[in-house]
């Protein structure tokens, strides 16, 4: 009914370190809490005796028409939280005329992604220390039919996840609670482990080492720009 029975049915399907990944924020959360804040403040005007029978959300973005106000943000890691995550949410994007934007850190390639029909599809992009690279991905994004990219600037210097620091016993290696916890989720893992493990990052090939393709091997320096 609400995002906050999403919320919870999420915690009941998911590992404790993939839910806290999601949720959480960083160091005291100040600026989570405050950007939902945010729109806590805003308030609807309610105008009666209006001719309600025509409504539209729709609206003009880049000079097209999207259905309603909205456009789903890049998040990483996808495939951790659901089998083809990010191809669901293409499809549902498509379905309701808006915009996805596909995470560089995405565990589905984005050609795969440019295969939903009817879909508007924009692609994160991050300055890399790799430029060639960078350069690279831009004309897989062209060649693939993306034509908008999403520039992120605020990677120099990631945030102090304390949520994640408390989950692992050292970067991307869970500590044993985290590990037994996981065994209570049987169907997170026939979903989204089973068969082939952990999902793996599909443009991020050039980036990585040749035998390390998996989330779990990103290494941290990657996004400084």
């Amino acid at each position: 009914m609400n995002i906050d029975e999403i919320a919870a049915i999420a915690r009941r399907r998911l590992p404790n370190f993939v839910y806290e990944y999601i949720e959480g924020g960083s160091d005291d959360e100040v600026s989570l809490a405050n950007n939902r804040a945010i729109f806590e403040r805003y308030r609807f005007t309610p105008r009666t005796l209006t001719d309600v029978s025509q409504r539209s959300l729709t609206c003009q973005v880049l000079g097209r028409e999207i259905a309603m106000p909205l456009i789903i943000a890049p998040t990483g890691f996808n495939g951790m939280i659901t089998r083809d995550g990010d191809m669901k949410l293409a499809r549902m994007a498509a379905k309701w005329r808006i915009p996805f934007t596909l995470s560089n850190a995405s565990t589905t390639a984005l050609e795969e992604i440019a295969t939903v029909a009817e879909s508007w599809n924009w692609m994160q992009i991050y300055f890399y220390r790799d430029r060639d690279y960078v350069e690279k991905l831009m004309a897989r994004c062209e060649a693939a039919g993306f034509d908008t990219l999403v520039i992120t600037t605020d990677s120099a210097i990631y945030g102090n996840r304390e949520w994640d620091a408390r989950n692992y016993t050292r970067p991307l290696v869970l500590d044993w609670y985290n590990k037994l916890h996981t065994l209570t989720r049987p169907g997170w893992i026939k979903d989204v482990l089973y068969p082939n493990g952990v999902p793996t990052f599909k443009n991020l090939g050039d980036l990585l080492p040749p035998a390390k393709p998996r989330s779990r091997a990103l290494p941290p320096p990657l996004a400084v720009i």
